[in-house]
């Protein structure tokens, strides 16, 4: 915008949740990332043991 300086957008307020709010969004998302590499785990496991129950199957044809 040619009316808005960098230095204006810069120095606008900026709010922010109360630091015990922003303690729970933190922990809150410690834990989906936590379970976000669980289930990556489980679908690396998971990829795994197709491949081995492919490899299987084949050997057997």
């Amino acid at each position: 915008m040619k009316n808005v300086s960098r230095e204006q957008i810069l120095n606008l307020p900026i709010a922010l949740p109360p630091l015990a709010e922003q303690h729970r969004i933190v922990a809150k998302f410690d834990q989906l990332i936590h379970l976000c590499n669980t289930l990556k785990q489980k679908i690396t496991a998971a990829n795994c043991k197709q491949a081995e129950l492919l490899s299987a199957l084949m050997a057997e044809v």
